[in-house]
């Protein structure tokens, strides 16, 4: 059974189920019992996107080419990186996802460095501040004791979202900072 659309002379179109062998003939109209003829309504057309377009190298970083079938699209190629489109909504939120872990592991790893840095740093003086203290005056150890509660109290650097979003699925003008600076230019970043 072919589906096929009519339409009768009232204008009443529907979608119909017609054997084969009933061909070329048309069933009445079933909301009006007038004759009909088949007629072709053109596909629906399907809103399609072009793929947002990543390089990963064999080490597992990525590679962003500005243009999908450019000049460093076809040099990523070249050297063998592994071309992966991401077709859907849904693959650029879990290709997101990914990208946002992978950055704040990279982002805690550099402020625990920095943090362990900087722990060295002030035990040093801190010894250093001890060994002087005997040799000074009352006020002077005070200043030092205050100094050394104040440095102790200093908040540890925390690790912020790397906020990873492919623009053109996460940002439009609707919820995008317009680029201006104080006084009203377009800025150029």
């Amino acid at each position: 059974m072919a589906l096929i659309d009519i339409v009768c002379a009232a204008d009443h179109l529907h979608e119909i189920h017609r054997s084969i062998h009933d061909w070329p003939v048309t069933p009445a109209c079933p909301t009006c019992g007038a004759p009909t003829v088949q007629i072709h309504l053109p596909t629906p057309l399907r809103a399609s996107v072009d793929p947002v377009v990543v390089y990963r190298h064999p080490d597992g970083s990525f590679r962003f080419p500005g243009d999908a079938n450019g000049i460093s699209a076809a040099n990523y190629s070249r050297q063998g990186l592994e071309r992966i489109e991401l077709r859907s909504a849904a693959d650029v939120r879990r290709f997101e996802k990914v990208m946002n872990a992978r950055e704040y592991s990279r982002m805690a790893r550099a402020v625990e460095r920095k943090q362990q840095m900087r722990e060295e740093r002030e035990s040093a003086t801190r010894s250093e501040l001890r060994r002087l203290m005997p040799n000074m005056t009352e006020f002077g150890r005070a200043v030092a004791r205050a100094a050394q509660g104040r440095n102790d109290a200093k908040p540890r650097e925390r690790v912020k979202d790397p906020n990873f979003h492919v623009q053109c699925y996460s940002y439009d003008k609707s919820n995008r900072e317009e680029s201006r600076d104080e006084r009203g230019r377009r800025r150029r970043d």
